[in-house]
């Protein structure tokens, strides 16, 4: 018998491929830029870039569009999802599971997301108000391109996997949606911009209805519900911004908010549980 010609297969490793090591590049780089990201809006409270604040500055260019300030606690939730969207990703990373699918999908993009909103927290604390609107329709293509590469809720996939790369990517979508119209306000009111003729007021209500037929069509186009109550978080803090010294903008953002909350009620009534069919099969 030849002994020395039998080997175990516990020392048998798969060849690393092209396709592996970028792979597991991705997965690193998505950490990676999560991590800068969350560690350059910590700095952002601080004062130590340009002597500003975030909210130092929002309070700079006040406009009726400005949310009321308990409405940016969602970027709480929103990094939270992300955390736990970069855990997820990075399962396999050590080359002994199965690397999951989205990593490829998404591809640069969540890098790409995560570079345009530290650009954009730099923009705005250095005053670079037009730019930072730039900068901002950067990040939300970004994230819409995520969600059309991963076909995001357009699949039946189990709730686990929903949970940890759909709902983040919603919610942060839904959120820069309606803060990017807050952006180019601002923009509007450093300018001092006329508005044709006008009033704040008006445009106001225009800018609350054009996020309403945003949130509407993510809903019933792309079934991006999550995104939609994001909106009417955000819409109810401008009423709240308003309250007592605007009663037009009040009713608006109020009325519009409920429309799209019956919309996504109506929504996902008519959407019970098809999501989780895959689930139910096995």
């Amino acid at each position: 018998m030849a002994y020395g010609s039998t080997r175990s297969p516990m020392l048998i490793r798969k060849p690393i491929t092209t396709a592996t090591v970028m792979k597991r590049t991705l997965q690193i780089a998505n950490i990676v830029a999560l991590i800068f990201t969350i560690v350059i809006n910590y700095l952002s409270n601080t004062g130590i870039f340009n002597g500003n604040t975030m909210a130092t500055v929002s309070a700079r260019y006040q406009n009726y569009f400005t949310p009321s300030g308990y409405a940016f606690s969602i970027w709480g939730l929103i990094y939270l999802m992300l955390t736990a969207f970069v855990i997820y990703q990075a399962r396999g990373i050590s080359g002994k599971r199965e690397v999951p699918a989205v990593v490829e999908k998404i591809g640069w993009l969540f890098v790409v997301s995560c570079a345009a909103n530290s650009v954009w927290v730099l923009a705005w604390l250095y005053d670079f108000t037009g730019l930072s609107v730039l900068i901002m329709i950067t990040l939300l293509t970004s994230l819409w391109l995520i969600i059309v590469r991963t076909h995001m809720e357009m699949d039946l996939l189990p709730i686990k996997k929903i949970a940890l790369t759909w709902w983040p990517f919603a919610t942060y979508l839904g959120w820069i949606s309606v803060a990017l119209i807050a952006n180019v306000a601002a923009w509007f009111t450093k300018i001092g911009w006329d508005g044709f003729g006008l009033s704040p007021i008006v445009w106001t209500v225009i800018m609350i209805c054009i996020a309403g037929v945003v949130y509407l069509a993510l809903t019933w186009k792309r079934n991006l519900r999550e995104s939609s109550i994001v909106g009417v978080w955000a819409l109810v803090a401008v009423a709240v911004a308003n309250w007592g010294t605007a009663p037009a903008i009040v009713n608006a953002a109020l009325i519009v908010s409920a429309i799209i909350l019956i919309s996504s009620g109506i929504h996902a009534y008519q959407n019970r549980g098809q999501h989780f069919l895959e689930e139910a099969r096995h």
